[in-house]
């Protein structure tokens, strides 16, 4: 079955990130440890369907209350997919991005993108991290031989403080069940590991330097929503999404 043949690869390709990248999955754990202790934010930003990293890690029960999502609905998939490609290619639409995420020194940023090669994504790591701020990026170490598609001549793992590779294959598609097609992506699987492994090992080296970790509850469980309410109450002022 088409099934076992997806479970396959995505099982081998998460325990290649558990192996691979356990290094720069501690260190990147380290930078948001660093912004949690200091009562600062975690931004996440992708364009296309790397957006998903950003709603993945906002406002759900067990995640940190501290993530703020950089939402640009051009770059997001509703308003017109087809357009949200081609300007994920535009120059000079990171500086945008700035004005919605008024990141600090206290911040970090996350940024996805599989292949790396785009200009938004690649110009506002650079911004932010030209800026003083540490960037965590989730990418794909397949496209670092494909010539970027931005001024700057850089893939997203040139400009990033750490880049985690996500190990989806070019293309992103993994099976071939004949016809000549690929089908099935695995960098949203991926990536959700790695975004939530940084984020777990975070938690636990706030726990064992004795940090208060903010974190939300389900709201569908008794109590939980009771919980939220001051999560929510502290960071709506800084979290424009919430």
């Amino acid at each position: 079955m088409l099934t076992d043949d997806y479970a396959s690869v995505l099982e081998k390709t998460i325990e290649n990130i558990r192996l691979g990248q356990r290094q720069k999955i501690l260190a990147s754990a380290e930078i948001i440890s660093n912004v949690i202790s200091a009562d600062g934010l975690i931004y996440v930003f992708g364009c296309g369907h790397s957006h998903i990293l950003a709603e993945e890690t906002f406002y759900r029960a067990g995640g940190l209350a501290c993530v703020s999502p950089v939402f640009y609905e051009p770059l997001m998939l509703h308003e017109s997919a087809s357009e949200s490609s081609r300007l994920e290619k535009q120059s000079g639409l990171a500086e945008k991005l700035l004005e919605k995420a008024p990141i600090t020194e206290k911040d970090a940023l996350i940024c996805v993108s599989t292949s790396g090669v785009n200009a938004v994504p690649v110009e506002f790591a650079k911004l932010v991290k030209d800026n003083g701020i540490p960037v965590i990026g989730i990418s794909s170490d397949e496209y670092v031989s494909q010539t970027p598609k931005n001024p700057l001549g850089a893939h997203l793992q040139d400009v990033c403080t750490v880049c985690i590779n996500n190990y989806a294959p070019h293309g992103d598609a993994c099976l071939s069940p004949g016809a000549g097609i690929r089908i099935t992506p695995v960098s949203t699987v991926t990536s959700s590991f790695i975004v939530n492994s940084v984020l777990a090992e975070a938690v636990g080296l706030c726990l064992s330097r004795g940090v208060d970790v903010p974190v939300y509850t389900s709201g569908n469980i008794p109590g939980g929503a009771e919980k939220n309410t001051e999560l929510i109450r502290r960071y709506k002022p800084r979290i424009a999404a919430l």
